[in-house]
């Protein structure tokens, strides 16, 4: 199977692996994906990256130490690659580019900031 970027994964090839007969296979080739997107986003937008980064840590976590099944780990996987997926339409819902995301996740990162200000205004900072 060819390289592929997290972010062009289809739902049709998300499926393919996880019917895959070797489950530990689809696990590894479900976490190599996030982990290689998640490296890529870290030198744009380090806050995303950070989130995602504890989003796949803890799902594999949870695998490695047997708190959840093969089947349960490669959906969380799925999801996690469908969820970094979306988060580049987020940008353009919001009518803000690469770098403004980035601006504005680190603004929002900022729960206080957040709360106070609220989505618009942090978008008009951005």
């Amino acid at each position: 199977m060819e390289r592929y970027e997290v972010v062009r994964e289809s739902d049709e090839l998300l499926e393919e692996v996880k019917n895959l007969p070797h489950k530990n296979l689809a696990i590894e080739l479900l976490t190599k994906l996030p982990n290689d997107e998640i490296k890529t986003r870290s030198k744009k937008n380090v806050v995303q990256a950070r989130s995602f980064a504890d989003m796949l840590k803890t799902a594999v976590t949870k695998y490695q130490n047997r708190m959840i099944e093969a089947a349960a780990i490669i959906q969380e996987l799925i999801e996690l690659a469908r969820e970094l997926r979306e988060s580049d339409q987020r940008g353009e819902r919001l009518g803000l580019n690469n770098d403004e995301i980035a601006f504005y996740d680190a603004l929002a990162d900022n729960c206080s900031a957040k709360a106070l200000m609220g989505n618009e205004q942090l978008c008009a900072i951005a």
